[in-house]
């Protein structure tokens, strides 16, 4: 074999080794950034009464006074004593275009004797319509109260659904402003000593980009007892 026979045979045998190099280094360059840890959007939040939340990390939070006086305002206009009730976190999502949040959500906790789940589960559908309707009119009555003429509810809608596991039951109505309309989900999780109250509303007009968070946040809630 003459000598540019073998040299043609050492470059293709080295051509095939730089090949080899490249399809594993290219190979281990996938591999790490499929399992590399990429940082969330999200944050999650440790609060009190064993209840966490995960939330969007351009949401804002609102502050503990105001949520203070959103519970005074509460009891004004319902006559119904918030001492016992603790609004564990407030959080807005505003777009920019209006000075109105387009999302929110909202975590509070009222301590006392509540039904249990087994009392919740042995619950008809009758028997929340009857919780619904008496919870539309105690809104209606606040609303009233406080002087609101611009804005409208429709009736509620209550089911029951799975809230961290538990039995909630959920209210489900629209919020009918001048110039939006918001719709609103309310879950109650009623565990016998206290009552968890998560509230989800969302701009109905953006409903498509909003929903998937909405349900993100839903799905990441737990409560631990």
């Amino acid at each position: 074999m003459n000598s540019l026979a073998i040299n043609g045979k050492r470059m293709k045998n080295y051509n095939r080794s730089i090949t080899i190099v490249v399809s594993l280094l290219l190979f281990w360059l996938v591999m790490t950034d499929a399992f590399a840890i990429n940082p969330s959007v999200f944050k999650a939040y440790n609060l009190k009464h064993g209840v966490v939340i995960r939330l969007p990390k351009h949401w804002q939070i609102i502050e503990s006074q105001l949520m203070d006086q959103i519970d005074t305002n509460t009891e004004i206009y319902t006559g119904v004593g918030q001492g016992n009730n603790d609004i564990l976190m407030a959080a807005n999502f505003y777009d920019g275009r209006t000075k109105a949040p387009v999302a929110s959500a909202r975590v509070s906790v009222r301590v006392k004797q509540t039904a249990s789940q087994s009392d919740i589960a042995a619950m008809s559908q009758a028997d929340l319509d009857a919780e619904a309707n008496q919870a539309y009119q105690a809104t209606l009555a606040a609303m009233m109260k406080s002087g609101n003429k611009i804005t409208r509810i429709t009736p509620y809608k209550m089911v029951k659904d799975n809230l961290s596991g538990y039995i909630a039951m959920r209210s489900d109505y629209q919020e009918i402003g001048a110039e939006y309309i918001s719709n609103v989900s309310i879950y109650l999780v009623c565990l016998g000593n206290k009552i968890v109250k998560v509230t989800l509303s969302f701009n109905d007009a953006q409903a498509s980009l909003l929903t998937p968070t909405i349900d993100e946040i839903k799905n990441s809630i737990q409560i631990k007892e």
